[in-house]
């Protein structure tokens, strides 16, 4: 961590100190509890799930692996960590960190996880955010994640510190070196399975700590949208390539997709470069004031014009889209917000007091209701799918007629298209993080 990011989490931490008290104050509380979480057992068994830490804890501490631990936060002091380290020989549990943030917070070291019990005062005067609600109950906690505090908190989440930003642009390197991986592996021949260990190892994660699932898909398996079977045998004709992975970076995800024709010199390929082409020259327009709904928009109308001038569809590119053909061919969002979490909350929230703006009709997928404005943290990842279940319904409309169905049917053996970056918005325009990490790694 550079010195410039260990400054920067020094403003996030104090920017968050007013929230708190805004917090506080709002519903007569005296601190904020946040537990981070434990880990839970399978259904009648005694393996326990991968863990996965409380993201409003991870909001305060930048340390996902810290199961069992507690955050106290009055607004005015230093953050109090109470660090879950237990005697224990049968599993391995992570030291106290010294890390670039450590001394940002007063520390308690816990051996028993019932310790927190002594520490907690009256608990009846503080918040509780966790997911553990039953041991919030028996610990005596009255105001259990109450929604106007959450809606509040989730709202401040929507507009990233320069700290979030510089998290999510480090998570950008492992994903796009295992990208470069995945795609050599595809071009050698290996198989889906092969192709995700290949992307596990440059990017240097496990399957269990991936940000989500990857989504490795050969052929036709691109054109389910999150595709995570990883089959081991290869298909009998290698067509096309799609992978959405990322990484992670101290709890920070990148979210990137990328789309191969195995001839580089088909039409295939050819779709690819031009909704490539669209991808960026969307970005480059995108600006503070404006709904993500209009840019959801705007790519719609391209994929029209795809539609046409790909002779998919025989109509001008404005009837397809005055007709919706062009949503059966993109079904999904424009692209959601992205952080702690890789849907990050607070799409559809409007205000700190929660109001919701749910999707049109029209786009029932839209992850992203809200005016843009700066420091928002968004993917914006376009696609053009061949999906049978949704281009049956054409078949038998009036202008069914005009489908280029034998074409159509061609392509739907290459399954799909996506392209996925990952961007920030600026008072001055938009930072295409993961184009400025492809640059900065030589690509």
């Amino acid at each position: 961590m550079s010195n410039s990011q260990q400054a920067f989490f020094q403003q996030h931490l104090r920017s968050l100190q007013p929230v708190v008290q805004d917090i506080l104050q709002t519903n007569h509380a005296d601190g904020i509890w946040i537990y981070a979480g434990q880990e839970q057992c399978y259904f009648l068994d005694d393996q326990t799930k991968p863990f996965k830490i409380n993201p409003l804890f991870n909001y305060f501490v930048p340390h996902p692996q810290a199961s069992g631990s507690w955050l106290y936060l009055d607004g005015v002091n230093k953050p109090h960590l109470y660090f879950y380290q237990p005697d224990d020989y049968w599993y391995l549990h992570q030291p106290a960190p010294q890390a670039f943030w450590t001394e940002e917070f007063q520390w308690t070291i816990l051996k028993h996880a019932d310790e927190i019990k002594t520490y907690l005062g009256d608990p009846q005067h503080s918040l509780y955010f966790g997911e553990e609600v039953r041991l919030a109950e028996a610990l005596g906690f009255r105001q259990i994640n109450p929604q106007k505090a959450l809606n509040y908190l989730h709202y401040q989440r929507s507009s990233k510190t320069e700290y979030e930003i510089a998290c999510v642009y480090q998570a950008q390197f492992a994903a796009l070196k295992g990208h470069q991986a995945a795609q050599t592996a595809f071009f050698e021949g290996k198989s889906e399975f092969e192709i995700n260990l290949a992307y596990l190892q440059a990017s240097q994660q496990s399957d269990l700590n991936v940000p989500y699932a990857n989504i490795v898909a050969i052929n036709q398996h691109s054109a389910v949208l999150h595709y995570t079977a990883l089959q081991q045998q290869n298909p009998a004709q290698r067509l096309s390539f799609l992978l959405d992975a990322g990484a992670s970076h101290l709890g920070y995800a990148s979210d990137i997709t990328r789309s191969y024709s195995f001839n580089p010199n088909d039409e295939f390929a050819e779709m690819i470069r031009v909704l490539e082409h669209n991808k960026l020259a969307l970005i480059e327009q995108i600006q503070v004031g404006y709904n993500y709904l209009s840019y959801h928009t705007m790519m719609q109308q391209m994929i029209a014009q795809m539609l046409q001038d790909f002779e998919l569809v025989q109509l001008p590119a404005e009837q397809i889209f005055e007709e919706g053909i062009n949503r059966s061919f993109f079904p999904h969002g424009l692209g959601h917000f992205l952080g702690l979490q890789v849907h990050d909350v607070a799409g559809f929230q409007q205000n700190q007091r929660g109001t919701h703006k749910a999707p049109p009709e029209v786009y029932p997928s839209l992850r992203c209701t809200r005016t843009l404005a700066p420091n928002m943290v968004l993917t914006v990842e376009p696609g053009l799918y061949f999906i049978p279940l949704l281009l049956q319904r054409w078949r038998n409309h009036p202008l069914g007629n005009r489908f280029n169905w034998q074409k159509i049917e061609y392509f739907s053996a290459y399954g799909g298209i996506r392209t996925e970056d990952n961007i920030v918005i600026r008072a001055s325009g938009v930072e295409n993080l993961t184009q400025q990490a492809l640059t900065a790694l030589g690509g």
